[in-house]
């Protein structure tokens, strides 16, 4: 997932006010994409609707004209995040060089992106276990993404003729997203576990579990 690419237009989610004007959806976008940077720097207990309005260039005012309150405006914004990964994902696997390149440098090149982008919105997850521990259901649009990767993976292998004889692969591949997030987010949030996020160790070791937990052939040693 790119986050810097531009949103598509959506319709807007039941806890925002409708933008029924371009200027006022145009504002919106402005305010969305504010937030996104400002929970991803102070998560969402310590971020406030002024330093969202600022960052945007708009007045609190006109923050409360298109949305009920900080809360709602979260909600919206993972929405919004949530469609915007799905068009990403669906860019990353339909690259031809998905199915050219040997499957482990695949799945070393979408264990990268995924780290490098999670890792740049660190302040969202922390936010997300915040509002999930006030007893909001934050996780859904997380959970569909990882389903959508799950089916693009499947899909991938069964393109290539490498889809293991395994009539459990789908919930195999599946098991193998949340792990691959959760790995991600507890090295983010808990400190190194033994690599860090960034860390190309991390991303090789990733691969090689999704690679070979799929049922596999095990690659090469690197020389």
């Amino acid at each position: 997932m790119d986050l810097g690419e531009p949103r598509t237009e959506a319709s807007d989610p039941a806890w925002a006010k409708p933008a029924y004007q371009q200027r006022s959806r145009q504002q919106r976008d402005r305010l969305l994409k504010a937030g996104e940077r400002v929970f991803a720097e102070k998560g969402f207990w310590q971020a406030h609707v002024a330093d969202i309005a600022k960052r945007a260039g708009c007045s609190v005012g006109s923050f409360y004209r298109r949305f009920q309150d900080k809360e709602a405006f979260f909600l919206s914004l993972q929405t919004d995040m949530a469609a915007h990964g799905e068009v990403n994902i669906a860019r990353f696997f339909d690259d031809p060089a998905c199915r050219t390149d040997p499957l482990q440098q695949v799945f070393v090149r979408l264990v990268r992106n995924t780290a490098r982008t999670m890792k740049g919105i660190e302040g969202y997850y922390r936010a997300l276990f915040e509002l999930s521990l006030r007893g909001h259901d934050v996780w859904p649009p997380m959970r569909r993404i990882e389903i959508l990767e799950a089916n693009r993976i499947v899909d991938l292998l069964r393109q290539r003729g490498a889809a293991p004889d395994d009539p459990a692969l789908a919930n195999r591949a599946h098991l193998a997203m949340r792990m691959l997030h959760g790995q991600i987010i507890s090295a983010m949030l808990h400190g190194p576990g033994p690599f860090a996020v960034e860390d190309p160790r991390l991303h090789d070791e990733l691969a090689l579990m999704l690679f070979r937990y799929l049922g596999l052939e095990s690659p090469k040693p690197k020389p």
